[in-house]
Parts: structure tokens; sequence; C-alpha cells
């Protein structure tokens, strides 16, 4: 009987086991199923009806990827300045030298906007429609674009808005009558009729995208060039291509170039709408329009979020993997999309010195999204995700989330943690409603609400909204400071929030004192760094026009001893490098640095105003991101560095200040100080508003 007993738990033991052994491998299978891979079937017709294309994972060749952190002189990318100054211009030479071609730099002089249509009870009252011409040259005969506009009626203004390039022409977006029949450059069998009204449509979920109070901006490609090859004696490139000897130079911008650039023309017109948020513009683009949104993307920093859906080769997918289409391929079927030098890596492309996750890259720190789809192989869908995750050390180096995965995720489940987005979904080739949805929810991530965006921030060190009454707790303080509010609105100033909401600052009439407000590093974190990123939102009221100059918020390390107020800097006793501003010229006010440092004349700092482009003077009634940046030099040498940006945009450059001559200097805190200098007082009462302060280890930039 015991005997009988053992062989049965032996029996049971082995059956058991047998169980468990399946259940892990079912396990198993079941986990392995929840990354993509090309369905055989579709990979075997694919490569029966293209024998000479590769359609199968097993016959990817290997390949070496370029590193995008190491410059081309073999230095390894040691920081974010390396890479912002150094690192990512090189790499965007490379793409404008052998890849896409070389654009137009800045906006075209003379280029005119004309509102033709306007209507604010479009689409039965849900939005307001908005129909803008661009002409480039601001001759009548000129070439031009026209740009259609949804905005939704109930959202709070400025709007965040989708832009994207469309194939069929403005009207086909939707079906209203209103719209003007796009017509330029349309082709035999494409010829724009008021039957093919709203025949894209279903791409373009117009009411969906303005439910979730966004805004969608529109532009037929062939108004900017013409997608053929006429040998670019149509569209833009005739106006504006510099000849050598009446031939064009072999890295002279192709189709894709053009449209890009058209984009960024449409982000000269998104300025200049106050109805429009110019600060959350993503760029959206569909197949080898794709390839021209990334490009737009890399080349134009304005641009706040990135979409690729679908752009394959010379879009998001790894040209070294030959996957589906090839360089030589799309060079032989389309040899105007791209620059002359691009065709030299026909077959070649080991050989180029970039390949496509390094133009994911260029979109850091901004966040950037690609969508593949299941049935198109042609795409190469592995080599966009690829793409993605290579992209993935850019974004480390930064202190951001890069896309955070190994495998490609399973069909129909998107990566959205990070600031690099992916998904790839049922189907084909196309833009679809699922794909809008997951680019409105990563906008959403990004767009709304500094906090959010911030979030995946591994460098910030400091953080304030000012959405807290106790705000100033945040800066170590004890209470609030005289002169100073919080507040939601001002509408007697035409105050909007930026978001949520602002602090205020107070100068009353016939005073110079607005505030003064520290962060000192030591108390907060405990040690004093060598260098920092400090960025705020800055909007001056309505009424804001002092008599003369005076101090803003900046970077300090005074100790009490030296570095303000008549106390010259020695190298030994303390600096500093506040904002200021001047008084108003032709309604702008300039800023800058007010800098005491070593090298300082006089008992006075250094008046250092922003001139690059102009962007250091700024308008009234507008919210400004403003951005510097202190590295503190080495002791007795001339190699501290200020920077500043406006809005993303540099702005100002010094690289040989001489803040010290010891190390005990170093930077001791951000200084949000602000009043009018000298004997100047205000003839009335000025205010100003200070939104989203943070202070990072890396470059911020912009929500």
């Amino acid at each position: 009987m015991r005997r009988n007993n053992l062989i049965l738990g032996l029996l049971f033991l082995i059956v058991t086991g047998v169980m468990c052994v399946r259940s892990r491998a079912q396990a198993s299978v079941v986990k392995a199923e929840k990354s993509w891979q090309a369905r055989r079937e579709l990979s075997d017709a694919a490569a029966r009806r293209r024998k000479d294309i590769i359609y199968h994972e097993e016959k990817v060749p290997d390949y070496t990827l370029p590193q995008p952190l190491w410059l081309a002189d073999g230095t390894k990318v040691a920081g974010a300045e390396m890479w912002r100054t150094r690192r990512r211009p090189e790499i965007l030479e490379l793409f404008r030298k052998y890849v896409y071609g070389r654009a137009p730099v800045g906006r075209p002089k003379g280029m005119t906007f004309k509102v033709f249509d306007l209507k604010h009870k479009a689409l039965n009252g849900l939005a307001t429609r908005k129909q803008v011409t661009v002409n480039f040259t601001g001759k009548e005969n000129g070439p031009s674009m026209d740009i259609l506009i949804y905005l939704p009626g109930a959202a709070k203004k400025p709007v965040p808005t989708f832009v994207i390039l469309n194939f069929g022409g403005n009207h086909t977006i939707n079906a209203h009558p209103g719209i003007k029949l796009s017509t330029r450059w349309m082709r035999s069998g494409r010829e724009a009729t008021e039957g093919s009204r709203g025949s894209s449509s279903s791409s373009y979920p117009v009411e969906k995208i303005l439910s979730r109070g966004y805004g969608l901006a529109t532009i037929y490609y062939g108004d900017i060039d013409p997608d053929y090859h006429d040998g670019f004696k149509n569209g833009v490139h005739p106006v504006f291509d510099k000849l050598v000897d009446g031939k064009r130079a072999p890295d002279a911008w192709g189709s894709v170039c053009a449209w890009a650039w058209g984009l960024s023309r449409a982000m000269d017109y998104f300025e200049s709408d106050e109805v429009i948020d110019n600060k959350r513009i993503a760029v959206l683009g569909h197949s080898r329009l794709g390839k021209t949104s990334l490009w737009a993307g890399a080349r134009d920093e304005r641009f706040a979020l990135v979409i690729s859906n679908n752009s394959g080769c010379g879009g998001a997918a790894l040209s070294r993997r030959r996957f589906g289409e090839t360089v030589k391929r799309i060079n032989t079927s389309f040899p105007h999309w791209f620059c002359d030098n691009f065709k030299k890596y026909n077959g070649e492309e080991d050989r180029l010195p970039v390949d496509q996750h390094m133009l994911i890259a260029l979109m850091a720190p901004r966040p950037v999204y690609v969508a593949s789809a299941d049935e198109d192989l042609w795409a190469d869908p592995r080599g966009e995700f690829l793409a993605c995750k290579n992209a993935g050390p850019v974004y480390d180096l930064l202190g951001l989330r890069s896309l955070g995965v190994k495998k490609m995720p399973a069909l129909n489940s998107p990566i959205q943690k990070g600031k690099v987005g992916y998904h790839i979904r049922t189907g084909g080739h196309g833009l679809t409603e699922y794909d809008w949805q997951q680019y409105m929810d990563f906008a959403d991530k990004n767009f709304k609400g500094a906090e959010i965006s911030l979030r995946d921030r591994k460098d910030i060190i400091f953080f304030c909204g000012f959405e807290s009454n106790k705000w100033y707790e945040q800066f170590g303080m004890r209470s609030r400071p005289e002169r100073v509010e919080v507040v939601s609105s001002d509408s007697e100033r035409k105050f909007e929030p930026h978001a949520g909401r602002a602090m205020r600052i107070k100068i009353d009439r016939g005073g110079h004192y607005g505030a003064s407000i520290m962060y000192r590093f030591k108390g907060q974190v405990g040690q004093e760094p060598q260098e920092i990123y400090f960025r705020y939102y800055l909007r001056l009221a309505d009424d804001w026009n002092p008599a003369g100059g005076g101090k803003m918020p900046g970077i300090s390390g005074t100790y009490g001893r030296a570095g303000w107020g008549g106390r010259p800097s020695d190298g030994r006793n303390g600096w500093s490098a506040r904002g200021q501003f001047n008084r108003q010229v032709d309604g702008k006010t300039p800023v800058g640095y007010y800098c005491y440092h070593a090298d300082m004349k006089g008992r006075y700092g250094s008046n250092w105003i922003w001139d690059t482009e102009k962007r250091g003077y700024l308008e009234n009634n507008r919210w400004y991101c403003i951005e510097q940046y202190v590295k503190m030099n080495t002791p007795g040498k001339n190699d501290g560095i200020l920077r500043g940006w406006v809005d993303g945009q540099p702005a100002f450059e010094k690289t040989d200040v001489r803040m010290r001559d010891v190390d005990i200097l170093r930077i001791e805190a951000v200084w949000l100080n602000l009043y009018l200098g000298g004997s100047w007082v205000a003839k009335s009462d000025h205010h100003l508003y200070i939104d989203d302060v943070v202070i990072a280890h890396n470059y911020i930039g912009p929500i």
C-alpha cells in the first residue's frame, strides 16, 4: 500500500511538473507575442512580388550605426552643452550636405500674409475657420501657399495646434464649399473638382481634434513644390535657388526640404496670429510628408512636438537595414525628393555619415513621436522603432526619459512615458483616427501643463509653477514678499496666464522696488554648482513702460559682500549675472545681462543686451521663455560663459568672463530681483508676470 502511494505520488509530481513546464512555455510564448514581429505570410507575399527587396528579418545585413554622441574628430560628447553647441550643429550639417539639401535661411524678405476667409461659426458652430495666403516674395505673381485653419470655438485662446501638409488639396480635408479649391501643380488625373471635396476627411478627424482643444492647420504640399521631377523649374526652387554657372549645387535642396521650408513659413504666420499658441505647435506628416515633418522639426526648433506617421526610408527608418524601400529605390523612383549627394549612397548605405536615429535625436529636448503600421513593411516598422530606440542616448544625456523599452511593443500598445513616443497599429499605410488619438494623448502629456512636461526630467533641481498659495516656501522664504501676488487673471492689464496661475510683481508709482526672491543652492540642495541653467516665463504687463533701466531675474554669487549695489567685484569677494532691462525702444523693452565681474570698470556692472537678431527686445502683453546659462570660469582665467535664449532661440553668448580668482566663489543663488536702477522711479504703477521657474543641470527650453 505504501509502495502504491509512493508510485502515485511520483506520478503526480511528474504530471504536475510537466504541466508547470508547459505552462511556463506557454507563458513565454505569450510574453514573446507582446513584441511585434512581421507576419510571415505578409513577408513571404511581399518577397514574391519584389524579389530584389528585403522583407525577411533574417536577410537584413549586419550594420553598425554611427554614434550620435561622438564628434567627427573622435571626441566623446561630455555633456548637454557640448551636444547643443557642437555635436547637434555637426549632425544637422551632415543631413543638409548629404541627405536633404540646403534651404534658404530665415524668413524671406517681403513675405506677406493675407487672410481671405474668416468664419466664426464653422462646422455647425464648433469652430472658427480661417484661410490665409502666404506669399513668399510678397509679389502677386510669386510662389505662395494657402493655410486652412480650424480652431475650436469654445477653447481658451491661444490654442495649441497641429500643422500638417496634405496630398490632395485643402478642399479635400472638409467638404464645406467655402474652402478654396487647391489647383496649383495638380497633375492629370488629380484635378481639383467640387466632387473631390472632403475626399481625405477620414485622415483628418477635424471635429475630434477640435473637441480635444486643439487646432488644425493644413497646407497642400503642391503649393510649395510640385511632387514630380521637373528639374526644379516650378514651385519655390527657381525663385530661391542659388545657381553657380547655371547649375544647382550637389547639396541644393530637394522637394522634401522645400516642403519642410514651407512648414517653417507657416510657423512664421503662427507667430503673428494671437489666437494660435505658437509655443505649442505640433508638426505632423504622413508617408513622404512624415519625412518632411521630421526634417522640418530638426531644422526649425520652434516646432514644439514632431510627429512622423509611416515615413519609412529617408524618414524614421534606419537606412542601413535596407529593409523594404532602400536609398537606391527611393532615389530612383523620386529623384527630386533629396539632394544629389544622397544618390552617392545608392546601395552604399554603410558609407553614410548619418542614419535616421540621428535625425530623431535632433529633436531633443523636444518630444518626438513615430508611428508604424503592421502591414506597411515597405516602410520598415522595425527600422522605425530602432531609430527611436537608438536616439535614446541623446535624450538620456539631456536628463530626459527616452523611449525606455528594449523591444518593440505589441500591436496597438503605444509607448508614451518619455519624450520619445512610438506605436505600431493594425492595418496598412495610412493616417487613421487611431493614430490621431495617440498623437493627441502624447500632446496632452507634453503641452498641457509645465509640471507634466517636466516630470520626465531627471536633471531638474527646482520647479515652481506658482500654483500653491505658499509658493514662497519652495524658495526657502517664510512669508510672501510685498508687492508680489499670485493671480490667475488680470483683465485690467490684458493678462492671460501661461499655465494656471502666475506671479505678478508690482512697482508702485513713485517707487523703484519690485521684488528680491532668492533660491540659495547650499540651503536647498546642500552644495553650490559650477554651472547652471535657469529658465522662467516672463510677460510684461500692458502698463509696463519704465522711465529707465533696471534689474531682472538672474544668477549670482554675492555672498553678501560684493556684486551688487555699487560693490565692485575683484575676483575674490563676489559676482553676479542678473538680468537687466533698458527703457523701451520703439515699444519694445531690451533685456540682457547686468554683470559684476573681476574685469569690470568702475563701481557698477557691465551692461550686455541680448542683441542676437534682436531677440532680446520684448513686447508687452505676450509670454516669453527666458533662459540663462552660467558656467563659472577656471579661477583666474577668462573662460567663464554666459548664454541667453529667448523662446528657445540663441540671443546672447559671451565665453570670456572672469567672475572669480578663487574656487570658493561659486553659484550661490538664482536671484529673482526686480527694480528700477539709479534715481529712476515709476511714473505710474508697473507690473510684470513670472511663471514656470525651472533650474536644471542641462538646457531646459520652452514647454
